[in-house]
Parts: C-alpha cells; sequence; structure tokens
C-alpha cells in the first residue's frame, strides 16, 4: 500500500516502525565497533560538537579548532581504513569514470 493510501494513523505506525528498524540496525553497528574505533568516533564527534559551537557563537574558527579537524579527520581514516588523501589529490571511487 502506498503511503497516500493509507489513514494518517497507518502511515504514523509505518513510520515508527521503520525508525525503530534504522534505530536497531545503529546499535547493532555501534556494539561491533571496537573500543578504539568507538573511541575515536566519540572524541572526534565531542570536537567537531565544540568547533561547531564556536563557529555559530562567534562566526569564527581559530587555528587550533583547524589542527582539530584535521586530527579528527586522519584519525577517523586511519581507524576505519578510509582514505586519507588529501582533498586535491581524492578520487573518489563511487564517481563515474568519463
Amino acid at each position: 500500500m502506498e503511503d497516500w493510501q493509507m489513514t494518517p494513523e497507518e502511515r504514523s505506525l509505518k513510520y515508527d516502525r521503520e525508525q525503530k528498524e534504522r534505530e536497531n540496525k545503529r546499535k547493532k553497528g555501534m556494539k561491533s565497533l571496537t573500543k578504539a574505533q568507538l573511541k575515536v568516533l566519540k572524541a572526534s564527534h565531542n570536537n567537531l560538537r565544540k568547533i561547531i559551537n564556536d563557529i555559530e557563537e562567534m562566526n569564527d574558527l581559530y587555528l587550533s579548532d583547524v589542527a582539530e579537524l584535521s586530527r579528527c579527520f586522519y584519525s577517523i581514516g586511519n581507524e576505519f581504513l578510509l582514505d586519507n588523501t588529501s582533498y586535491w589529490s581524492y578520487k573518489d571511487p563511487d564517481d563515474a569514470e568519463e
């Protein structure tokens, strides 16, 4: 049944069920992380939170924040085996080659 064919109550139940499924998948994914991965992820998330707050509050960015962004980038890249190539050299493997 399409969304437009559902009553508001049915649509609400459907979206609640989908939300719970997504949440369960995320919880399962978080449980599968190693302690080191979780530590890097939480530290980077908190650093990004601080930097975003500073930018929003002061409309400014300190050089120390830029250094912390760089550390977050490389920590996440190293821990999750992502490509840490610089922006200018990076080629996204998902982009279609012409």
